[in-house]
């Protein structure tokens, strides 16, 4: 997403695990999964966590340590079986490729823009 003036970068996205099992947990990192924080989850209240087939969103506001001029985010989601998915897709890939669900990771260049004026 955008970098703030604040030292924040904003997450956001979507959770989702098969069997109807619903979202329990997101959690973001902006250190390449050194450390973690809790995204906020936007669920129906009124939906059957047994009997979830859609999506979960989420959101976070991860900082962004002073002097950084790249990070890496990563995502990763549990659902309500403590299904976490992996770190990486070795223990799970297959021939074509499919059903490879481990952590999404995305690389973030710092760009400063350094506004002159004319006296």
């Amino acid at each position: 997403d955008v970098c703030s003036a604040e030292g924040t970068v904003d997450v956001s996205g979507y959770a989702w695990s098969g069997g109807g099992r619903g979202i329990i947990r997101v959690e973001v990192s902006g250190d390449g999964g050194k450390t973690w924080q809790s995204a906020e989850l936007e669920q129906d209240e009124n939906q059957d966590l047994e009997h979830m087939w859609a999506w979960t969103l989420f959101r976070a506001s991860i900082k962004i340590p002073e002097g950084v001029k790249k990070m890496e985010l990563v995502v990763k989601a549990t659902d309500r079986s403590y299904n976490t998915q992996p770190e990486t897709p070795a223990g799970i890939w297959n021939v074509r490729g499919l059903i490879n669900n481990a952590w999404h990771r995305v690389e973030i260049l710092m760009l400063i823009m350094i506004l002159a004026t004319a006296m």
